[in-house]
């Protein structure tokens, strides 16, 4: 009985604290944990018995919950992509447009800055222009300058003075023998010229002319550098292309009529197409062009009247016309 009495008690645990035992014996309660787990269980099978109750829910209405739904919903990232997108697909016309605005608004400047510019150039032209009111007529081109070429002639000489008078005196006595007579005004003198030749020898030959006449002459020859002229018309241009070798032909035919006495008839026919070229030109407007064209023509007709009659007077008028224009053309 002692034994199981033993068994029966809780057993005695002593704690030592640093290897020694406390101040007291104190009992410590051993529990057996099996049979506590059994009544544990068992307390709470009973507790779950006891809380079990129903759950009675409220009838909601069902229109009143709506289920959610996403409707279109688009992640916000993929939406600025598509924007960029948009953007710059719709920046490419309109880059094309601003460059195609650009050029044509610089196209309409231009145009507008041109035309004021060809305005105020022709307002200049025309206030400059040495003959006012003239414009350039029969398919003319711009005004320009033009280059008269040198020109080289024999010429009978009748005397040099030293003063205006005594050369008009002198001038007047040839006029009163119905022989031509010119007066230039060279290096301080003034000089009185009678008669013209293609050439030195040809003046020479013809001095016998003058001497039957009771005239001193003297052959020699002149020359003028080439100058330049302002032109017109696309007239003015041709006439100084052609009036000089045309000149030259006149000088030699009215020479040979001088000292032959005749004029071959074959003589003029071959200066005939230049005559017409240049009789054609009737829009010279220059007027030393002018003068020049109207000296020379005179000059042919003046040859083509002597050889169809063989009045001298004719001969006279040819070779007046032919020293004038010399006259006009060292520019005096």
């Amino acid at each position: 009985m002692k034994k199981l009495d033993k068994a029966n008690k809780p057993a005695k645990v002593i704690v030592k604290i640093n290897g020694k035992a406390g101040g007291g014996n104190r009992e410590v309660e051993v529990c057996d944990w099996k049979n506590a787990e059994h009544e544990a269980a068992a307390a709470a099978d009973g507790k779950k018995e006891d809380e079990s109750f129903d759950w009675v829910l409220p009838e909601l209405d069902a229109e009143e919950v709506k289920e959610f739904q996403i409707i279109n919903y688009t992640p916000e990232p993929k939406k600025k992509k598509v924007l960029k997108k948009l953007k710059s697909s719709k920046s490419v016309p309109a880059i094309f447009f601003s460059v195609a605005a650009a050029v044509v608004v610089g196209a309409v400047l231009g145009l507008i800055i041109l035309k004021i510019t060809q305005y105020q150039e022709g307002q200049t032209a025309k206030s400059a222009s040495p003959a006012a009111g003239i414009s350039l007529q029969s398919g003319a081109g711009k005004a320009a300058q033009a280059q008269l070429p040198k020109l080289s002639v024999g010429i009978i000489q009748a005397g040099v003075f030293s003063s205006k008078e005594a050369a008009d005196a002198a001038q007047k006595d040839l006029a009163a023998k119905d022989l031509p007579a010119m007066q230039l005004s060279m290096n301080g003198s003034r000089f009185i010229f009678m008669g013209t030749a293609g050439s030195i020898e040809l003046a020479k030959k013809m001095e016998n002319y003058f001497s039957a006449e009771n005239v001193e002459a003297y052959a020699k020859e002149i020359s003028f550098a080439s100058k330049k002229i302002q032109t017109v018309t696309s007239h003015d241009q041709n006439f100084v292309k052609q009036t000089e070798p045309f000149f030259q032909k006149l000088l030699h035919a009215a020479a040979g009529a001088m000292q032959n006495g005749e004029l071959p008839s074959k003589d003029l026919e071959g200066m005939k197409p230049l005559f017409q070229k240049i009789s054609a030109l009737d829009n010279v407007k220059q007027p030393t062009l002018q003068k020049l064209k109207k000296y020379e023509t005179a000059g042919y007709e003046s040859l083509l009247s002597y050889q169809k009659n063989g009045n001298k007077q004719d001969l006279m008028e040819a070779q007046q016309n032919l020293l004038d224009y010399i006259k006009v053309y060292s520019g005096q």
